[in-house]
């Protein structure tokens, strides 16, 4: 009786994903398809303004299956910060902080060291920071940015990579959390909180793929990838699938889905400031959706599970006690 039932559970668990993900990709992928017959791609005015859109439709979805599909209580979508573990979500901070660092790393041991060309080159200095800068003044017609670019040439790179990378901080936890919340309340709010029963390493092989499939429109458009729309979106799904396992550590942690929310929004805050410090690379290889950013994400999913011992051990094993992933009261 306890089997029949548990398979049960299993078949309500999975309509109710694909209801979500019906939603989901329905909403995210008509914003697109209204974005296309207009001709719009990541060259166009508005694409900025078409993929804020495009990010909602993981909350519009998560808020129509929760509240008004199952009528559940918003408890379950970890929104409350007192469900914050302060901790954690410090540690989540670090994590997304060195994200950047850790890319331009690997380019400049495969790119600079190895001589592999398409890992282009990186260089974290002044003098790099101030070429990157002058030339998009300059492509933009603003300066020519010789002097600005000789008085900048004199500071230290370190000193202006953490600038960039606390600015990106401070971006997460103000002006990017509602666009993050937007996709977040979606992945590591409902989807997190349907798989709650569900192995990490299950959740993850999930998550990860659909989560890379939805940004198909949007690289189809030049995002992330200008130039290989369809190569891009395999690119995609790769980078999505590795960096789900540091989401689903972050969401398990920090008990919250306010701390995939800052993470999300350290990433997306911090790739400006890679820009500034690589250079020649291909646009697949050497950027942090690219080779390069896979494989620093993989070594800090190597580094959680070897340091984690918890998440470790509790990776392919189903929650016995789903309230406990989910802080659900």
């Amino acid at each position: 009786m306890d089997h029949m039932l548990c398979q049960f559970c299993e078949m309500d668990v999975h309509r109710r994903i694909l209801s979500f993900l019906g939603l989901n990709f329905g909403i995210t992928w008509v914003i697109a398809g209204v974005g296309a017959l207009f001709k719009v791609n990541v060259d166009h005015p508005a694409y900025m303004a078409l993929a804020a859109a495009c990010m909602l439709g993981p909350a519009l979805a998560a808020l129509i299956q929760w509240r008004l599909i199952e009528r559940a209580p918003w408890s379950a979508l970890g929104l409350h910060p007192r469900r914050i573990h302060w901790p954690s979500l410090g540690f989540t901070v670090l994590l997304g902080v060195v994200i950047v660092p850790l890319v331009l790393l690997v380019i400049a041991i495969l790119g600079d060291g190895a001589g592999w060309a398409g890992f282009g080159h990186a260089e974290v200095s002044g003098a790099r920071f101030a070429t990157s800068l002058a030339e998009i003044l300059k492509s933009r017609g603003l300066t020519d940015g010789g002097a600005m670019a000789e008085q900048l040439a004199t500071l230290p790179g370190a000193a202006i990579m953490g600038l960039l990378l606390v600015s990106a901080v401070f971006a997460a936890f103000t002006v990017n959390l509602p666009f993050m919340l937007g996709e977040e309340l979606g992945w590591r709010g409902y989807l997190y909180t349907a798989t709650a029963s569900w192995s990490p390493a299950r959740r993850i092989a999930l998550t990860g793929p659909v989560w890379g499939i939805w940004h198909a429109p949007l690289i189809a458009m030049g995002h992330n990838y200008p130039g290989h729309p369809i190569a891009g979106i395999g690119m995609m799904i790769v980078f999505c699938t590795l960096l789900a396992l540091l989401f689903d550590h972050v969401r398990t942690r920090v008990g919250s889905v306010w701390g995939a929310c800052v993470l999300h929004g350290i990433i997306n805050g911090s790739a400006g400031a890679f820009a500034l410090f690589a250079w020649d690379g291909h646009v697949m290889v050497a950027s942090p959706a690219g080779v390069a950013g896979c494989l620093a994400i993989a070594l800090l999913a190597g580094v959680i599970l070897l340091l984690d011992s918890d998440y470790r051990r509790s990776f392919t094993q189903p929650a016995a006690d789903p309230s406990s992933t989910t802080n659900i009261t």
